[in-house]
């Protein structure tokens, strides 16, 4: 390139606060014009031409504080001077990347999200990620099943409307069946990151209502190992007679993480073993019921075990700098238990009704292949795997096992001659193999099916920062689906937002994005029978989409030495083809007597029309409050109004002739609130440390379930259960209280106590569905 005789250069490199890294991928720039800047090579170097004169040049690096410097550049020559960059540590200063895929800071971003840290698994002493999630403003995880912003009910935890990813890359059962919570790393994360509304752009089909990204991570320059224990107590429930064990109902585990660098290699080993007996116990023999009764299920069967090993290897070459390839894995062995009714309202509570209690057995790993490379024109690119199997057998030996194929690769090129402009693109193949056999309760096989997703997509995302306040966003993407080798269904979808620095620390943003999501596998072909709740496939299923739109504003504070941010968003989001699991007859059989009958259950529907609006709020800070006195505080509230939009629409009619709709499949059509909605959430968790000592706390408020399926009030064998009373007895608002208290015994070993549902209230989050008693756990960390 041909510059000016009248240009200077201004040359050297950076480093990182030891001096003996150089920094890859750093940007300096002239303050005065922004078009004049370059990024170091990978080598960590740089030449900036400058007119000569009197210069403010600025090294940037993410995760680092900026450094500025004036320099007085002379024509036709070269003026050296090398940045050393420093750490920053300021809560201000998070970095994400599930909004755009590539590094930015948080409150640059155009979407709402919330960052969860590690230290918030450690101090509610959280056994898997969905304990870590329910801290979380705006989001709740109802009997295993996501929720962000009322944007799903309940489904038995099939088809998330949440996409789930590790590392980017996804992470939810193949043919869309229930979450393991147990097979996520938590031991080893760097970071939880929540967008709250649709990222189908970024983050695919499954991220209709938002998205969560586990962030898991990798050494630094000194080695790090962390060794875990607990153990602890379910007290007795305070519903008199309901208790079922004797002697201690305990749980306990363990869990190690050791990572560190072995000269150019990156090692991160990881893994835990856990043991729960449980508060759920196994169903009582009821005569009245004869062949419904099933097997009989031992107390002990009802206890959960669970294993896992996880590993990260990542290598540098030195001859290649910019290049990065490695393997990361994860492996699990599980036995575990779904209870989905409860015995009865009172003394059974806490036991479940024959014929609904599902054991399984899982086998599940991924291997995630990858190579990375930053090429000296400053393109990163990078291309990720994934294979994901799972294996499961659950009662009466029925076998489900799936398989999928993940490979994307991606693109992100940042054109500083362009003002800055960031393009980040990306191509991704997705194909899932399915086998299942549905059994009933008396373990006769009713139907095996074999069945195969292909998913290929692309998109594309730019980014560019305006005046250094204005940042705007605009992505698209093209899905493409095929099941079973049948007709490829494609849908577009495009997403756009906007931030804005108004001050220092105030943040004005606003978004709109819209939602695609197929029908998982299970949602299409899942056949079972557990005494009367009958799930039947409905192969005709069709996709959902949505489109989401929000204004926020994120204000950033300083009270004395406490700095955090506050931030208010009103959102609103549309779904068309809403899909929800309905009952009806839906098999029409001639019995005995040569007459017709119907077997009933619940199927996977296309609902018609929905739409949820609300106001999200949540705080996050630290700091210190005196010389010794140090206060975390993580909190929110949500406000919903999910409504169904024609609730008169006939969406199906059964086999029985029974027309289907919102109005005639709901238990209370007041405002046409949405089916196992929660209108009001709010949530805080504040952690004080003082010295050697902690003190912690959280609470949680859900408002009361306004509307369920009317089947659970007028069918008698439903009705029974107890459902019906039990919700008029307890139909305000629920308020549960965790605390917790740690000391550190040395530098490396600390020991906290926590306590979960201190005041032992016993609550229903799910019809049907009792959650746990007190617990009380003593946990021991120590690391090095």
């Amino acid at each position: 390139m041909l510059h000016a005789q009248t240009d200077g250069t201004l040359k050297g490199y950076v480093t990182d606060p030891s001096g003996k890294e150089r920094m890859v991928g750093a940007t300096i720039f002239d303050i005065t014009d922004i078009t004049k800047g370059v990024v170091t090579d990978v080598y960590g170097n740089y030449e900036l031409h400058l007119s000569a004169g009197k210069h403010t040049v600025v090294c940037s690096v993410l995760s680092m504080l900026s450094d500025t410097v004036a320099v007085n550049v002379d024509s036709g020559l070269v003026t050296a001077h090398n940045f050393v960059m420093r750490s920053e540590s300021m809560q201000m200063q998070t970095l994400v990347v599930s909004a755009g895929r590539y590094e930015q800071k948080l409150q640059d971003i155009t979407v709402s999200m919330d960052v969860l840290k590690p230290s918030l698994i450690e101090n509610k002493n959280s056994t898997n990620l969905s304990q870590v999630l329910d801290e979380a403003p705006g989001l709740n995880i109802l009997d295993g099943q996501p929720q962000i912003r009322g944007g799903s009910g309940f489904d038995f935890g099939i088809g998330s409307r949440v996409a789930i990813l590790i590392d980017g890359l996804p992470a939810l059962p193949g043919d869309g069946g229930r979450i393991d919570w147990n097979f996520f790393p938590i031991e080893n994360v760097e970071q939880i990151e929540i967008i709250k509304g649709a990222s189908s752009v970024t983050n695919g089909s499954s991220a209709l209502s938002g998205s969560i990204n586990i962030r898991t991570a990798y050494p630094v320059d000194t080695p790090y190992t962390s060794v875990s224990a607990y153990s602890g107590l379910y007290d007795s429930p305070p519903i008199s007679g309901s208790k079922w064990w004797s002697g201690p109902a305990n749980f306990s585990g363990t869990s190690f993480l050791h990572s560190e660098k072995i000269g150019q290699l990156d090692l991160v080993l990881g893994g835990m073993v856990l043991y729960d007996h449980g508060y759920i116990g196994p169903p009582a023999y009821m005569p009245s019921l004869g062949a419904i009764n099933g097997a009989p299920i031992s107390s002990n069967s009802m206890a959960e075990k669970t294993g896992r090993f996880n590993f990260g290897l990542r290598y540098h070459p030195k001859k290649i700098p910019g290049m990065n390839f490695g393997l990361d894995g994860n492996f699990v062995e599980s036995s575990s238990v779904l209870s989905l009714i409860w015995s009865n309202d009172s003394s059974g509570l806490y036991r479940a009704y024959p014929s609904t209690v599902i054991l399984q057995t899982q086998k599940t790993f991924y291997l995630d292949p990858f190579i990375t490379y930053l090429s000296p024109g400053g393109f990163e690119n990078s291309f990720r795997a994934r294979y994901y199997y799972i294996n499961n057998v659950v009662t009466f030996n029925p076998s489900n096992t799936t398989s999928m194929a993940y490979a994307e690769y991606q693109c992100i090129k940042k054109f500083y001659e362009l003002g800055g402009l960031n393009v980040t693109a990306g191509l991704v193949m997705n194909e899932t193999f399915s086998h299942a056999d549905s059994l009933d309760y008396l373990g006769v096989l009713l139907q095996a099916s074999n069945n195969r997703l292909q998913n290929y997509a692309g998109y594309a995302q730019v980014d560019k920062k305006f005046w250094k306040v204005l940042n705007i966003s605009v992505g698209f993407r093209d899905e493409n689906f095929i099941i079973d080798n049948g007709k490829t269904i494609s849908h577009p979808i495009f997403r756009g937002g906007m931030n804005l620095k108004l001050a220092q620390a105030t943040f004005l943003r606003g978004s709109f994005g819209q939602g695609y999501r197929f029908p998982s596998l299970t949602e299409k072909y899942l056949t079972s029978q557990f005494s009367t709740l009958s799930i039947f496939a409905n192969p005709n299923l069709q996709p959902e989409t949505s489109w989401n739109a929000e204004f926020g504003i994120k204000q950033g504070f300083k009270i004395g030495g406490f700095m955090g941010f506050l931030d208010v968003a009103a959102f609103w989001q549309e779904y068309q083809n809403t899909i929800e699991i309905t009952y009806g007859d839906w098999a029409k059989y001639m019995n005995q007597y040569g007459t017709w009958s119907y077997s009933t259950g619940f199927e996977y529907l296309n609902t018609g029309p929905t739409r949820v609006r609300g106001i999200d709020a949540s705080i996050e800070g630290e700091g210190k409050i005196s010389k010794d006195l140090k206060v975390d505080v993580l909190g929110g509230y949500t406000y919903t109004v999910p409504q169904a939009l024609n609730p008169t629409l006939i969406y199906a009619t059964d086999s029985a002739q029974n027309k289907l709709s919102y109005q005639s499949t709901s238990s209370n059509t007041t405002n046409n609130i949405l089916k196992y909605r929660f209108q009001n959430i709010a949530k805080i968790d504040i952690e004080l440390k003082y010295k050697k000592y902690s003190l912690g706390g959280d609470w949680v408020y859900y408002s009361y379930m306004q509307n369920i399926d009317e089947v659970f009030y007028t069918l008698s064998s439903l009705a029974s259960y107890g459902i019906v009373q039990y919700r008029e007895q307890h139909n305000t608002g629920i308020n549960v209280f965790d605390a917790r208290i740690g000391k550190d015994l040395s530098r490396r070993l600390k020991a906290a106590f926590v306590v979960n549902n201190a005041l032992n209230l016993s609550y229903s989050l799910r019809p049907l569905k009792i959650e746990p008693p007190r617990t009380f756990a003593l946990r021991m960390t120590w690391k090095v």
